[in-house]
């Protein structure tokens, strides 16, 4: 058996996306020595995947020539899926080539933003998802839910395709990481999430801002990991987050964050928030609890299917006073671990990989 794999998330270090494919394929590939993997991509994978490469039952096919993402997925990957003799193809970034393969297809289906938060979009994704994302659920044999929320929207939008939805949450393992001096300010609460308008990210701010100015004395700051985005929060709040004025408000900003900083500063806060606007799953929600770390989120329903209620504060989302008191409530009532602590067999890759080995390899 030949198993095309759509590997693009690999090509852009570790993201949501990226962590999902490699953890799952770690475990996938060493148990099926005898089945092909084959991996396609416009760019190159990034060398924090390197391990993930060493396995021999593996076929990279990497295009030496810059192809923007949607003309490869249309027009390059099918030729190329066709040109390996590939027996079923394997979408990990929500969308399948226009024209309907003529092999069994899946695909990872994390939301459907471009119907339920399309504001949050760049344009140029919003139309690809609009026009080619009710094609992609018609054409897909499986389509992976990483919620029961995304599985319940497709149902609602899309009530012919439910039958082929199955729920594959995401699993976690807690980091490791190199400590070092990091820089990190003293007692601080985390975020992490792109500079975009759907991380939710200058609420959060503004918030923070002024529960320090209500609050003088007190001894937190804001610790802020992530990239530059789009929209107002990808150019303004970016320039703000590099200024002296940030600092000031004790709002600090890591960019590009590898993974020893991101699991020493998860180890390390008092508490994780997670202001986000609409998501797929939340997978660093995960992260903190795994290291039994308390999270003040957004009240999104796929939140509800994550946090629980008796360490977990949920705020209302696009609510800058919420926030606010949100910031108030963990520096003066919340402890900072979890009781009882996290379940981590709730939440494996093992379970994970099992349930998409199932579908994957009937």
């Amino acid at each position: 058996m030949n198993l095309g794999i759509d590997v693009r998330p690999l090509a852009y270090g570790i993201t949501g996306n990226s962590r999902y494919l490699a953890e799952t394929l770690q475990i996938l590939i060493p148990r099926f020595p005898n089945i092909k993997f084959t991996f396609f991509s416009n760019k190159p994978i990034h060398p924090v995947f390197s391990d993930l490469l060493k396995n021999s039952n593996i076929i990279l096919v990497i295009e030496t020539r810059k192809i923007p993402g949607p003309f490869y997925l249309h027009f390059i990957l099918p030729r190329r899926i066709t040109q390996q003799k590939v027996d079923s193809f394997w979408a990990t970034l929500q969308l399948l080539p226009f024209r309907k393969l003529k092999i069994p297809s899946f695909v990872n289906y994390h939301d459907l933003n471009f119907i339920s938060a399309p504001e949050t979009m760049a344009k140029w994704n919003y139309f690809q998802h609009k026009l080619f994302s009710p094609r992609t659920l018609k054409n897909a044999d499986r389509i992976f839910c990483l919620s029961q929320n995304t599985q319940y929207e497709i149902g609602n939008h899309f009530p012919k395709q439910i039958s082929k939805c199955v729920v594959i949450y995401p699993g976690v393992i807690r980091r490791k990481f190199k400590r070092e001096n990091r820089n990190f300010p003293p007692n601080f609460y985390l975020t992490i999430g792109t500079l975009e308008p759907r991380k939710n990210l200058q609420t959060h701010n503004n918030a923070f801002i002024n529960f320090k100015s209500l609050n003088p004395n007190d001894n937190h700051s804001l610790l802020i990991l992530g990239r530059k985005g789009w929209g107002t929060e990808g150019d303004e709040l970016y320039l703000y987050l590099q200024s002296n004025e940030s600092k000031n408000n004790h709002i600090f900003f890591f960019e590009n964050p590898n993974d020893d900083t991101l699991g020493q500063a998860i180890q390390d806060c008092e508490a994780f928030f997670f202001p986000s606007l609409h998501e797929g799953f939340g997978l660093p929600l995960l992260e903190a609890m795994i290291e039994n770390k308390r999270c003040i989120a957004s009240d999104i329903p796929v939140f509800k299917e994550i946090l629980e209620e008796k360490n977990d504060l949920y705020v209302s989302a696009s609510s800058e006073k919420a926030w606010e008191n949100a910031f108030h409530s963990a520096s003066q009532f919340l402890t900072t671990e979890r009781s009882p602590k996290f379940n981590e067999e709730n939440w494996t890759w093992n379970k994970t990989a099992d349930l998409l080995q199932k579908e994957l390899f009937k």
